[in-house]
């Protein structure tokens, strides 16, 4: 059956790149027809004009696209430098900076002692209280609980259950200083340039706050940074240097490699405090998903350093139906989710996750259903929130994707060497038992495609050993973790009956068989072949959707539970 469906593609891909060919050259559907027939001569006569003038349309339109938007580069301390539009901090800064960061730490200072020995302790008090230090230390220190929170393969899993709280406290600013930067960002007054604009906030992050206003009769949003946001990440994250240049010098934390965690995660925040580099985002996220009508980004009006002004995107967020079937009670208004509609959202929120890791190489940071509107009418996803992404390179992606693989292969082994390969230099690692961990594992929790596999489990139990025996991963890769933690918890909570790994076995298969460019001259034919499976499964298992939902030993895992 693979076989059968591997060769399928093949031949779609062909046809697709004949297609692409004849476009170029100005050829016409029948040559293109012609040369088809020769290379999959099984196929019918009309199959084959329809399919290469659908290819060839497929073609036209991405030419006439044009090259995709730019992104800057930003690789290390002097392209951030040049991003950051406060001056470096001084000494005199720092250390008056790093007497308070100490007066609000003192009191986990002092008690991790008692901590290290105590785990009730440990897991009720003190994790509680690492939480709410970080709250109080300010922007940096709260996104940094955040990422943590989503790393368990290098923190204890009470930890990062204690820091998922930072994800809801944020600050807000007052309303003069979202006027005095939206004003100086588009040069006249407020009331002049805005026939409405919401002075109590639609929302606030650790970054910026959101209002609500009316632009030459269009809706908007108004995205404001909060003062001071990138002075205190410059001096936070020049101590956080200091403190992982410390943890190398000791065997029991160097295996963490926080010299290469902390400079990520400060590149990464540096950007996301620029609006207009968040705009540059969603530009291109916009530009690799032209043409799927039922997946939207959010337009760009206006964006400066400290301004962004987008459409703004009507729905529902995903998360409000994820937590009232978690839950089991309401948390809006609107009407549960029917089938169809909860399969629209798993499969294409599926199909989304792995465009970007399978074709652009650009990953949304955070993925999760709290990311995600849903419209009803007619269906469609939009995606917001993009002010991180991961910009992977071919290597990382390869990576991940083969132990995607391995998972559907159910090979423990091909999945240890897969992991192994999340970071250049694995000093501290037992290699030996991890890899001898891993196949034991995989024989008996992991048997591969059409053998009910739970990703998230899997995965989960993969991060239990790499934290167990030390194996280092980079951000990247976890970022992959994370978001296919978060989409596997989506497909539980909204269809139980839908398993992420099997469906994504037509485009997986498709892109391990395939050369990179037939694999993307082919895709939205195997995209096509994949939502049609997704569809027959739907169809074939309502009946077993309907006996989960009364037995009692229905699975109910957590969103993003990682």
């Amino acid at each position: 059956e693979t076989m059968h469906l591997s060769r399928w593609l093949l031949s779609l891909a062909l046809l697709s790149m004949l297609a692409a060919a004849s476009a170029q050259h100005s050829a016409g559907i029948a040559d293109v027809a012609s040369c088809a027939n020769y290379a999959v001569p099984s196929l019918p006569q009309p199959a084959l004009f329809l399919l290469s003038a659908l290819s060839a349309r497929q073609a036209l339109k991405a030419a006439r696209r044009g090259p995709p938007p730019p992104l800057r580069s930003i690789l290390g301390s002097r392209e951030e430098s040049a991003l950051v539009d406060e001056p470096p901090a001084s000494r005199i800064q720092l250390a008056m900076r790093a007497l308070a960061l100490l007066t609000v730490f003192a009191p986990v200072l002092l008690l991790l002692p008692l901590a290290l020995v105590l785990t009730p302790f440990r897991e009720r008090l003190y994790f509680p209280l690492v939480t709410s230090a970080l709250a109080r230390a300010g922007t940096a220190f709260i996104k940094w609980g955040q990422w943590a929170s989503v790393r368990p393969d290098m923190f204890p899993e009470a930890l990062c259950a204690a820091l998922t709280r930072l994800h809801s406290q944020a600050p807000t600013h007052s309303f003069d200083h979202s006027r005095c930067e939206v004003e100086k960002a588009v040069g006249m007054p407020l009331d002049a340039y805005f026939e409405a604009f919401e002075r109590v906030p639609l929302a606030s992050g650790s970054i910026a706050q959101v209002h609500r206003a009316l632009l030459r009769g269009q809706q908007v949003v108004v995205k404001v940074r909060h003062p001071d946001v990138v002075k205190h990440i410059v001096q936070d994250f020049a101590l956080m240097r200091q403190i992982a240049d410390l943890s190398m010098r000791f065997r029991s934390t160097s295996w963490l490699n926080l010299q290469a965690s902390v400079a990520q995660f400060s590149n990464t925040m540096v950007a996301q405090t620029r609006l207009d580099i968040e705009a540059e985002h969603i530009r291109r996220f916009r530009w690799n998903f032209h043409g799927w009508r039922d997946v939207t980004f959010p337009s760009i009006y206006l964006a400066t350093r400290s301004v962004l002004i987008e459409a703004y995107e009507p729905g529902q967020l995903v998360s409000k139906f994820t937590l009232e079937r978690t839950l089991r009670v309401p948390t809006s208004q609107a009407a549960p989710l029917s089938k169809k509609l909860s399969h629209f959202v798993v499969s294409r929120g599926e199909d989304i996750y792995l465009k970007m890791l399978l074709v652009d190489n650009l990953m949304h940071a955070d993925l999760h259903p709290g990311n995600i509107l849903l419209q009803m009418d007619p269906p469609n996803l939009a995606l917001i929130d993009l002010g991180m992404v991961a910009r992977l390179t071919t290597k990382e992606s390869e990576a991940f994707v083969g132990l995607l693989n391995a998972i559907g292969a159910g090979d423990g082994a091909a999945a240890a060497r897969c992991v192994l390969d999340f970071s250049a230099e694995q000093t501290s690692a037992d290699i030996v038992g991890f890899e001898e961990s891993m196949s034991a594992y995989f024989c008996s929790s992991c048997r591969g495609f059409g053998k009910n596999v739970l990703l998230g489990e899997v995965l989960r139990g993969v991060l239990l050993r790499v934290r167990r025996f030390r194996v280092a991963v980079d951000a990247n890769y976890m970022t992959l973790v994370t978001n296919a933690l978060c989409l596997e918890g989506m497909a539980a909570a909204l269809l139980p009956s839908y398993n992420v790994m099997d469906a994504a076995q037509p485009l997986l298969e498709a892109h391990r068989r395939l050369p990179r460019v037939l694999f993307r001259a082919s895709l939205p034919l195997a995209a096509g072949w994949k939502r049609l499976q997704d569809t027959l499964t739907l169809r074939s298992t309502r009946d077993e959707m309907k006996e989960s939902r009364a037995s009692p030993s229905a699975r109910a895992r957590p969103i993003c539970d990682v």
